[in-house]
């Protein structure tokens, strides 16, 4: 969640990064749609890309390399957590024909 202050919708989907400590935060806020929270995961993911590449071209990161590792970690956590599972997809009941 947001640490108790009010969330602005729209810097939270723009900028999720400057309105959520960390990517988990998102999944549990009850501001944002399903689908907002996947949009959000997905702009701080492209984010954190687009800062990896910067450094990659010889931009200096400050020391912030595996603070991104961490958080692109998380951001595929946050997805996990928002996706239901299908027991159907595990191939169905575990029962045997005979």
């Amino acid at each position: 969640m947001t640490n108790g202050k009010a969330l602005n919708r729209d810097a939270a989907k723009q900028q999720p990064e400057s309105a959520f400590g960390r990517p988990l935060d998102i999944v549990d806020e009850k501001l944002l749609t399903k689908g907002e929270k996947f949009a959000a995961l997905e702009r701080w993911q492209q984010s954190i890309l687009d800062q990896l590449r910067a450094t990659s071209e010889g931009m200096p990161t400050d020391g912030e390399s595996a603070g991104y590792m961490e958080a692109l970690e998380e951001i595929e956590e946050a997805k996990r957590r928002l996706t239901p599972t299908d027991p159907s997809a595990n191939g169905g009941s575990s029962g045997r024909g005979g």
